[in-house]
């Protein structure tokens, strides 16, 4: 099996192409819903989209604990991958998906117990990665991701306590990195803190990451390096409005693009330094939970119902 990079860096090109047609599109000023054609129609609350070396895509069901797949032709594979037993409320449910080099899937998810857990969950039987923190209604993070060292990242919001985000000791508002073969009760590595809900990141093929970073009340919303080792940096971008970022797909080294399940918005931003600057118009107007690049460099994403593709 090919490296994610490898094929990844084969799509890059393709995005090139796509992405000076979806600039054609922005500066057309016709007013109407920008949308991509339909992947799959009737989905349950879909989220965190993981392209397949293949060509197709897997993503969780927040609310039943299913992990789908769609294969490269586009078809939805009747037989979940694998299903695991979610409690749900507020923001629980199955959380994040990530498939390491070699094939493997992993998940994080809101328990019976209600704690948030990561986990391989394929091939072969279930399997403890980490068991974190109980959960909450809100701001429990959950986004699972593959760093380009192996190591599994997961975002952690601050569970509803902000002033623990700044104890050492606790996993709240923090970037966490941990061994995908350790032991259940393994001390994962901070990498960075000080996030109110890190629940939108990702890494660019040059390695760095960055992560747009949800925020209650009047706390702003931001885009910064989510690799520093401490304190998230002073933010390179407020969001505009109140986005609520679900999401982010790093295209290269310098644009990324964000979901925004409150604005609905799939927005490109380019990033540079201590700057960065949106897109005049949208890349599309119904993103709301996860955007991924598949292996031909196309963008999927989805909301509560769909999955859609920039052809």
């Amino acid at each position: 099996m090919n490296s994610p990079s490898q094929w990844a860096s084969a799509g890059f090109l393709v995005l090139a192409v796509i992405l000076t047609a979806l600039f054609t599109v922005e500066n057309d000023d016709d007013g109407g819903l920008i949308s991509g054609r339909v992947l799959v129609a009737d989905a349950a609350f879909p989220v965190a989209l993981v392209a397949l070396p293949s060509g197709g895509l897997r993503y969780g069901e927040r609310l039943t604990g299913a992990v789908r797949e769609v294969d490269a032709t586009g078809r939805l594979l009747a037989k979940a991958v694998a299903t695991v037993t979610v409690s749900t409320g507020g923001q629980r449910g199955l959380l994040g998906l990530a498939i390491d080099q070699a094939g493997r899937t992993f998940a994080a998810w809101t328990g019976t117990d209600r704690r948030l857990v990561v986990g391989q969950v394929a091939p072969g039987p279930e399997r403890m990665v980490w068991l974190g923190p109980p959960s909450t209604d809100l701001a429990n993070g959950g986004h699972l991701v593959v760093a380009p060292d192996g190591r599994l990242v997961v975002g952690i919001g601050d569970l509803q306590d902000p002033p623990s985000v700044k104890d050492p000791t606790t996993p709240n508002g923090k970037l966490l990195a941990f061994d995908p073969d350790g032991p259940p009760d393994q001390r994962p590595t901070v990498l960075s803190s000080g996030w109110n809900n890190p629940f939108a990141f990702a890494y660019t093929p040059g390695g760095q990451l960055w992560v747009a970073d949800n925020a209650p009340g009047r706390r702003p919303e931001r885009l910064a390096r989510g690799d520093t080792g401490g304190d998230p940096p002073a933010a390179v971008t407020e969001l505009d409005g109140r986005s609520a970022p679900s999401s982010v797909a790093a295209l290269d080294d310098g644009r990324l693009v964000v979901c925004g399940f409150v604005s609905r918005r799939l927005d490109l931003y380019r990033v540079g330094g201590t700057a960065a600057r949106r897109g005049r118009r949208p890349l599309a107007e119904d993103c709301a939970t996860s955007v991924v690049i598949l292996a031909d460099g196309r963008l999927a994403y989805a909301d509560e119902s769909t999955v859609r593709v920039l052809d």
